[in-house]
């Protein structure tokens, strides 16, 4: 058995390796490999979990440190799969996960993503989607292709298309896009003009959920042009970026506008100018924004630029809205680094609650302090306070966090990091969900590559 046994591996053993030397010589495993993870569980010192104030897309405006509540996972594959003659053409994609209970070892795609605190008795279940067991949900997010160096008269801009994160500006302790115009489309960017660089893009907005119309059936297809230039100013980098909107009705709904309650056939505009420059060993960036019409909403929203409504969705749809932010990571010291966002918006509803404006403040500060190449305790304090449009009275809502972090390096923006954490709400919001100055006190990891 044994001779046997040797000669039948003897046999193989060039076949073995020339199988092996063949994948390592395939393009495949150069394949690039990016993502983002979060997950972590959390308890309450008056039991259960801990309620949060801003997952999901909502952001959080008294800083996201020790107020997430869910999983969320993005694995990104790309390639470049060509490159001659300074013409490079590549290939990127991405899937996403989320679950919004932590709670939970095993998260199927066949049931209800739900939140945590909701009663379930009156859900319609089955074996196969009821809770523990569901909870979780894929979603494609990116696939795009893109080309540089194939526009002859600006051989150094990339064309694109597909789907696609466009160009995203966001304020990470918040978990805020103020710029993220993501989503199907096509472009072409980076092209020189001048001292800077310019670039365009079209995308959708095709949502049906979103805006219908005002009458049943009137699904309208809303584009969006995007417009981008950035250039040096002094000692730093100034962007404007300018975003229109408008709906592409077909003949038969041109048609049938004048049969309509209200108007269908919206256009409007997002401006953005963003001044970014270096600061005491990090950076600052001051922006300013407003939006109109068909994209009113879009200087007060989470994820601003995202939507164009080509009807007034609710009656205090935001007519036009404005935003002032300004944010940065500095060093104060070689071993103390803070993080800090200060943020005020304000919004006019269309319609009937033309008079009645919604504004909100946000100040959140993260100081961290590095004991070490590997370990560093983090604080988080934040204040907010909103008055919204179908509203008499402001909301305010604080808090106050710290957490034990190892990192993999020193810094601010060192990843992955594995954080123990504990810190209360207070204020109107928690009052009124019976979290004032409950204590929380949970473990997550945090990574990006």
């Amino acid at each position: 058995m044994m001779q046997n046994k040797k000669r039948f591996t003897a046999k193989k053993l060039p076949l073995t390796a020339a199988i092996t030397a063949a994948v390592l010589a395939t393009p495949a495993l150069a394949v690039d490999f990016h993502g983002y993870a979060r997950a972590g569980l959390s308890t309450t010192v008056d039991g259960g979990e801990q309620l949060c104030y801003g997952n999901g897309a909502n952001a959080h405006f008294v800083g996201r440190l020790g107020d997430e509540c869910d999983t969320y996972g993005e694995l990104s594959f790309g390639d470049e799969l060509f490159n001659q003659d300074g013409k490079v053409f590549r290939l990127d994609t991405m899937l996403a996960y989320q679950a919004s209970n932590q709670g939970n070892d095993y998260q199927s795609l066949s049931g209800p993503n739900e939140v945590i605190g909701v009663d379930f008795a009156d859900e319609d279940t089955t074996t196969a989607s009821s809770e523990p067991w569901a909870g979780g949900d894929f979603a494609l997010r990116q696939v795009y292709g893109s080309a540089k160096g194939v526009i002859g008269w600006a051989p150094e801009a990339t064309l694109w298309a597909g789907k696609r994160y466009y160009q995203r500006k966001d304020v990470h302790i918040l978990d805020l896009y103020y710029v993220n115009n993501s989503g199907y489309g096509a472009g072409l960017e980076g092209i020189d003009m001048g001292a800077g660089k310019f670039s365009f893009a079209v995308t959708n907005f095709d949502t049906p959920s979103r805006h219908s119309g005002p009458a049943e059936g009137f699904y309208a297809q809303n584009n969006k042009v995007d417009l981008r230039y950035s250039f040096p100013v002094g000692s730093g980098n100034l962007e404007l970026i300018g975003i229109y909107g408008y709906a592409d009705l077909t003949d038969a709904q041109d048609q049938a506008l004048d049969s309509l309650s209200r108007e269908a056939d919206r256009d409007g505009y997002f401006l953005t100018t963003e001044y970014s420059r270096g600061m005491m060993g990090g950076f600052n960036k001051f922006i300013l924004q407003y939006a109109e019409g068909s994209m009113g909403h879009q200087a007060y929203a989470a994820h601003s630029g995202s939507e164009s409504l080509n009807s007034t969705w609710w009656g205090g749809t935001m007519d036009e809205s404005w935003r002032i932010l300004d944010w940065g990571v500095i060093k104060l010291t070689d071993k103390i680094e803070l993080g800090y966002s200060a943020l005020y918006q304000q919004g006019t509803a269309y319609g009937p609650l033309t008079d009645e404006d919604a504004e909100k403040l946000s100040v959140v500060l993260r100081p961290e302090y590095n004991w070490s190449n590997i370990m560093k305790t983090t604080f988080e304090v934040g204040y907010t306070s909103e008055e919204g449009v179908n509203t008499t009275e402001s909301q305010d809502l604080s808090k106050v966090v710290v957490a034990q972090e190892w990192s993999a390096g020193p810094g601010f923006w060192a990843r992955p990091t594995i954080r123990l954490y504990a810190g209360s709400f207070f204020g109107d919001r928690a009052e009124s969900r019976e979290d004032d100055g409950n204590i929380r006190v949970g473990a997550q990891v945090e990574a990006w590559w």
